[in-house]
């Protein structure tokens, strides 16, 4: 059995902050982005890159989203529920570790 199968779900909300963990690796190849940790890797899309790029361990996913949603015009609900879901699946596979913003509700 795989370690994360007996981990409790990561809860990814607006007020989450990614980081990530010592042991990632982030290569970028013939202009594609792969990130992984110990186990796990994964290719990202150009937008699930660009996301990547902004985790900083301080930025919240709202944080994110606002940047992304004001970039590119679009609506920013859709993309908090983008990263939720991004984020989501990388912690789920120790690739970004997530903690709750201490200094502000969203």
């Amino acid at each position: 059995m795989a370690p994360e199968d007996n981990a409790a779900p990561v809860v990814v909300g607006p007020a989450s902050v990614a980081s990530l963990p010592l042991n990632v690796k982030i290569r970028n190849h013939r202009g594609t982005t792969v990130v992984g940790g110990y186990q796990h890797f994964f290719e990202l899309t150009d937008s699930a890159a660009h996301i990547w790029r902004q985790i900083d361990g301080i930025r919240t996913v709202g944080d994110i989203a606002t940047l992304i949603a004001l970039e590119y015009d679009i609506d920013r609900e859709s993309v908090v529920e983008d990263i939720i879901e991004l984020f989501s699946e990388l912690a789920s596979h120790d690739v970004v570790k997530i903690s709750e913003s201490s200094s502000r509700l969203q």
